[in-house]
């Protein structure tokens, strides 16, 4: 593929960062939206959504944007306040972009991220489609929002979405979270334990996004290698953490008046196909979890 000028939003985070690197590596130019002041030495490039804010040199020749904003859906308690930040900090970015949009006449591609919890939880024996309807739980609420604003990209350009599953990596996010408490010796799988958990390794996401980009894929995807119940990616995570799991699983209600709303998040969980990114060509590196966590872990 000819080289691109990437303009790449929350390219500080866990998967912006590997994300970054990857595209250097293939001879793109990539430069990242941040909050701080610009710094064209780094190609960092100031903007605030929030206010509508940019440093307008960042536009010039973009041929790609990704946008990974996003606030994280584990950080906090799920309060008013909170699910409203989640919503905000995911639609209200797109919706500037979009509106920079007709400034960027050479703008081919808008990959956005998205989650793959956007189906609901009512047929746990279902495996869901990207073009089976959205829940109607909170974060199913959220994606919708998200790809809704994605959309308002496509008068000006091909228009991605990514459906993100669990991210495997030794950098952080939500295995080092799992992880925690089993290198201590308290292994417990959650709740039934036969909740789904969809999952990806970091090196497979980096590589389908940049497949999507490559080939100009439309639509959304679910980005996952595989799902495994709660039970099962708990004792593979433990082996290879060489640890037993010998704890009673962690009942629902002891998560939900922890967690509150949140507690979703490990409660339940989605059977996803990753048929239509594999019918696309894209070939996962990792598709078995105790590869991927040997891998992770060295």
């Amino acid at each position: 593929m000819e080289k691109q000028i990437i303009l790449l939003a929350g390219g500080t985070g866990l998967i912006g960062k590997q994300m970054q690197a990857f595209l250097l590596k293939q001879g793109h130019e990539v430069r990242v939206l941040s909050r701080k002041p610009s710094d064209l030495s780094k190609n960092i490039f100031h903007w605030e959504p929030t206010k509508e804010e940019i440093d307008v040199t960042a536009l010039k020749g973009v041929t790609t944007i990704i946008n990974l904003s996003g606030a994280g859906i584990a950080d906090k308690r799920w309060t008013t306040e909170r699910k409203r930040e989640m919503i905000d900090s995911r639609v209200q970015p797109t919706h500037f972009l979009a509106s920079l949009a007709p400034q960027i006449p050479e703008l081919k591609q808008y990959i956005s991220a998205s989650g793959i919890n956007c189906y609901g939880y009512e047929n746990h024996a279902k495996v869901y489609q990207e073009n089976d309807p959205f829940g109607k739980d909170f974060l199913s609420q959220v994606v919708e929002k998200w790809e809704q604003a994605a959309d308002s990209l496509s008068p000006f350009c091909v228009v991605s979405k990514i459906r993100i599953s669990v991210v495997l990596t030794a950098e952080g996010g939500a295995l080092e979270t799992i992880a925690k408490p089993i290198k201590m010796g308290l292994t417990s799988a959650l709740g039934s334990g036969k909740q789904w958990m969809p999952w990806i390794h970091i090196a497979d996401l980096v590589n389908l996004f940049n497949f999507v980009m490559e080939n100009r894929l439309e639509g959304s995807f679910n980005a996952n290698a595989k799902n495994v119940n709660n039970l099962v990616f708990t004792e593979t995570l433990a082996k290879q953490l060489h640890k037993k799991r010998w704890l009673p699983n962690v009942p629902a209600f002891v998560l939900k008046t922890i967690l509150g709303e949140m507690s979703t998040v490990v409660l339940e969980g989605v059977n996803a196909s990753n048929e239509k990114i594999k019918k696309a060509g894209f070939v996962f590196q990792y598709e078995h979890l105790s590869d991927a966590l040997k891998e992770v872990y060295g």
